[in-house]
């Protein structure tokens, strides 16, 4: 078609502004519809400009469309229902492996009998290993007064602890020494 220049038209005084670059966007959604508006090329000149809704039946009738059915609309407006975005986001999903950590050796030894290379550090594993149990694939220090206690890594730590000082367990308070009559 061989054009070079562009005007688009739009009854969004925010979305006009966001292009020509007098407003900041700040809802991820709209950076990206900028970005792929950036992304055009081939045109010498691009020009977006704002027009009131009260001086565009076509836009009005369109921004009404949710709510009325299409029989009213006047005939010369045309609907396309999008089935995708033009920003296609790609879902990624965070996955954690856990890694070595202190509970590594004594798991190798307790569940699979093996034994760091270096002597010393075999015996010191051996004899504090007697302080501990694996209880189906888990890691658990005995307790000679109470059940056994289960061995957790540094991401489950952090969890915890967020737990106990913002979950549920958030508002503990201790004692209520106030209270106590004299």
């Amino acid at each position: 078609m061989k054009v070079r220049r562009v005007q688009a038209h739009v009854d969004s005084f925010l979305v006009a502004n966001q292009v020509k670059g007098e407003y900041e966007s700040k809802d991820p959604k709209m950076i990206k519809y900028l970005e792929k508006v950036k992304e055009l090329k081939g045109f010498e000149g691009a020009e977006v400009l704002h027009v009131p809704r009260s001086q565009n039946k076509k836009a009005d009738a369109l921004s009404k469309l949710a709510s009325v059915a299409f029989d009213h609309l006047a005939k010369d407006v045309k609907v396309e229902t999008l089935r995708a975005p033009s920003i296609m986001e790609v879902e990624v999903s965070c996955v954690e492996t856990p890694g070595d950590n202190w509970m590594t050796p004594f798991m190798q030894y307790l569940g699979k009998g093996i034994l760091p290379e270096d002597k010393k550090e075999a015996r010191r594993l051996r004899v504090r290993a007697l302080q501990y149990e694996m209880i189906e694939g888990g890691l658990y220090r005995k307790s000679y007064l109470g059940p056994s206690l289960k061995c957790i890594g540094p991401t489950e730590a952090e969890y915890v602890i967020r737990e106990i000082h913002e979950g549920i367990c958030g508002m503990h308070m201790g004692p209520r020494w106030w209270q106590r009559e004299p």
